[in-house]
């Protein structure tokens, strides 16, 4: 496979795993925020194991991209090249323990509907903690990905691979979005959803760049790193 074959599947892989993580997370909000979040999830089982599905295309998608890119990383630096792939494997694997979350409480509230004569008190125990473990699996996974991010972005911008505006405002995005991670991770009432808004649009900027123009590989390094 050439390099610019592999740096435009990249670029597909990562509008493929934004758009479907974030499609199944405005699934998952909208029924698990609900007071009766377990009934809410066996009554939209097949909406709930959809997005549960669109999870896993998000893992595989980013460290399919992550491989993918390697080749022409290893080029410049071998431990970004390392780190990056090793951040992705982490990000996924976080991640799909959220996936399978998912169908767990789908299975808790099929036992609620089921069983109307034993108290759901304990299953929503249950439940709730769930999802404090799920957001937090999110959290770690949003941490490897804003670490192993910015770390690359550096090597884009060093060696000119896209134009540095783009990689700077990756620099940026991912900076802000370890900021959050630390906000939310100790309860900090400084962060908000715009925190995401630069990575975002980062990963809109970049893989539309990967796909129409790929890396330039102009300038080599005089050194490995």
């Amino acid at each position: 496979m050439s390099t610019l074959l592999a740096t435009r599947i990249a670029g597909l892989l990562i509008l493929i795993s934004t758009s479907s993580f974030m499609y199944a997370d405005s699934i998952i909000y909208e029924l698990l925020t609900k007071p009766d979040f377990l009934e809410q999830a066996a009554l939209n089982r097949s909406s709930l194991a959809f997005a549960a599905l669109l999870e896993f295309i998000n893992c595989a998608a980013v460290i399919g991209m992550s491989i993918l890119i390697y080749p022409t990383i290893r080029q410049y630096s071998e431990r970004i090249a390392i780190g990056y792939v090793s951040g992705r494997l982490i990000e996924g694997a976080t991640l799909i323990t959220g996936a399978v979350t998912l169908m767990t409480l789908i299975a808790m509230g099929k036992q609620v509907i089921e069983n109307p004569d034993v108290s759901s008190e304990y299953l929503y125990m249950m439940g709730s903690a769930l999802k404090s473990e799920r957001w937090f699996g999110f959290l770690m996974g949003m941490f490897s990905l804003g670490l192993c991010g910015f770390l690359l972005n550096i090597t884009l911008y060093q060696y000119r691979l896209i134009p540095r505006a783009i990689s700077v405002l990756g620099m940026i995005g991912y900076a802000v979005l370890l900021l959050k991670v630390a906000f939310d991770y100790f309860g900090l009432d400084f962060s908000g959803a715009w925190m995401y808004i630069p990575g975002g649009i980062y990963e809109l900027l970049l893989p539309l760049w990967m796909i129409f123009k790929g890396f330039d590989l102009s300038a080599k390094p005089k050194v490995k790193q």
